[in-house]
């Protein structure tokens, strides 16, 4: 006799087991029952369960209490509550304790064989080999995920930007880790013993935020009994990281700027200035080249903000980084939320990978924290993720379609721009264009493996050889660098 096919029914309805036993024993289960929760501690202490029925309401030990105990075994069958006192607070309780399901009677055979029908599903799907986990630090670079190129070449260039004082621009959509990374230059850096202060430009009100960057002094405005240091003092000999910098009022991008030139600044209300050894890391999500060309954005601060600029890539564009970061999160919010450990479904992984993250990494978070709770241990299924989820899943009709949207707008605005000036060689220029895209970002995402390239394109490794001289691609960057500043020219994509 196999685990699979054996359920414990618990209640002291004699007529509810002969129901039960007769209605489960016609699909070849093999159903154990018991008239009290005493009774079933004993059956449970010799036997593995596939699943347990329970009731609520019995003489001596409730079927809560029955449920709180076989949940603290590891591990433990999925427990489905039954009552006919289907009120809320029964029902919230005994999900909170970590039930399979609850079912109110009288109930519908069919919804039996259905939740039967689940557990079997679910436990015929068996977790994942586990990845060694790094050891706990108090802060690594390691709590930022990424094996995809993109990842890596970021990873270098935290490396590089953390050993200098140097301004650093993090841009990105939101959700992508812009303050993670912030936090990593912060760690590796030799201000590290000092303190790393955030500050959001977009959360706090203007007529705050000054005060709040700056300090004020005693009697500066109504409401300032005494005076205070602001963020500037506070991160004094460490980091200080303007998260949304591109939402700082113009007016006060001026005093950034000041700061930045001559490290030092007045509180609101002050008239002594203040000396500050600040290391400024600032990030955004808007394209601050448009805010400048809207006077939103001065040009000066960019350029001063600018000294090495660290782009994000949303996480549609690092698709394989998507299960090393999922298991990060099922790992700690296994820890935190779940009952017991729990792992993504093959159905939920596909859809992970096709996904496009709209919201980046922090949807990707959220969406793991809701499987959890919901599937409450074992494999998290396609039921337990958000509703719109599947539907944002882009399949490959629809890929293409995409892509021709786009491409169409493209090939328009190369002809405008080419149709006098290239005439006659219009079908070269656009084919080299085309190709040297492609191959570099083939290459990034191959770490530069030409053969592999070759061979994800279809062609020969020898006509991969010629292209790439006659286009001057360099295979292992497979992009070029800035010689002045020595950081990507076209941004770490």
């Amino acid at each position: 006799m196999t685990v699979s096919n054996k359920i414990l029914v618990v209640d002291d309805e004699e007529s509810i087991l002969w129901v039960f036993k007769k209605a489960l024993e016609k699909r070849n289960i093999t159903v154990h029952t018991a008239e009290s929760a005493q009774q079933a501690l004993d059956k449970i202490q010799r036997n593995d369960y596939l699943l347990i029925f329970t009731d609520i309401f019995m003489e001596g030990m409730s079927g809560l209490d029955l449920l709180t105990a076989i949940k603290s075994r590891k591990p433990s069958p999925p427990v489905v509550v039954m009552t006919a006192q289907d009120t809320m607070n029964n029902t919230i309780e005994a999900m909170r304790q970590g039930a399979f399901d609850y079912v109110s009677k009288p109930f519908d055979l069919e919804d039996i064989y259905d939740l039967v029908d689940r557990v079997v599903e679910t436990s015929n799907i068996k977790p994942p080999e586990k990845e060694p986990t790094p050891p706990e630090e108090a802060f690594s670079v390691d709590a930022i995920i990424g094996r995809s190129k993109h990842m890596q070449d970021i990873f270098k260039t935290i490396g590089k930007a953390s050993v200098t004082d140097l301004a650093v621009l993090i841009t990105g959509e939101s959700g992508t880790g812009k303050e993670m990374v912030a936090r990593a230059l912060h760690y590796y850096s030799h201000r590290v013993e000092e303190k790393f202060i955030a500050i959001n430009c977009a959360a706090i009100a203007r007529e705050l935020l000054e005060s709040e960057l700056f300090g004020h002094e005693k009697g500066a405005f109504t409401g300032a009994v005494e005076s205070k240091k602001g963020k500037f003092e506070l991160a004094n000999r460490g980091t200080l990281f303007l998260d949304e910098i591109g939402d700082m009022e113009i007016s006060l991008q001026a005093k950034i700027l000041r700061v930045l030139q001559n490290n030092e600044f007045y509180r609101v209300g002050g008239r002594e200035p203040v000396k500050v050894d600040v290391r400024i890391i600032a990030a955004t999500n808007q394209n601050l080249h448009e805010l400048m060309k809207q006077k939103l954005f001065r040009e000066d601060l960019f350029h001063r903000l600018n000294v090495i600029q660290i782009p994000l890539p949303p996480l549609r564009e690092r698709l394989e980084d998507v299960p090393h970061l999922a298991n990060f999160f099922l790992r700690r919010i296994s820890e935190e939320l779940a009952h017991e450990s729990v792992f993504l479904s093959p159905e939920v992984d596909r859809l992970f990978k096709n996904y496009q993250w709209p919201g980046n990494i922090r949807e990707l978070e959220n969406v793991i924290k809701r499987g959890a709770v919901l599937a409450s241990g074992g494999a998290i299924l396609p039921e337990h993720l958000p509703p719109g989820l599947q539907e944002g899943v882009i399949g490959k009709s629809a890929v293409n379609e995409f892509w021709e949207q786009h491409l169409d707008p493209l090939v328009r605005g190369f002809l405008q721009s080419h149709a006098e000036s290239d005439h006659g060689n219009l079908y070269d220029k656009l084919v080299d264009a085309l190709e040297k895209n492609l191959f570099e970002h083939l290459l990034r995402r191959l770490n530069g493996n030409q053969v592999a390239t070759a061979k994800a394109l279809g062609i020969n490794r020898n006509t991969l050889k010629r292209k790439i001289d006659a286009l001057n691609i360099e295979p292992k960057k497979g992009r070029h660098l800035n010689q002045k500043e020595g950081t990507p020219e076209d941004g770490i994509k």
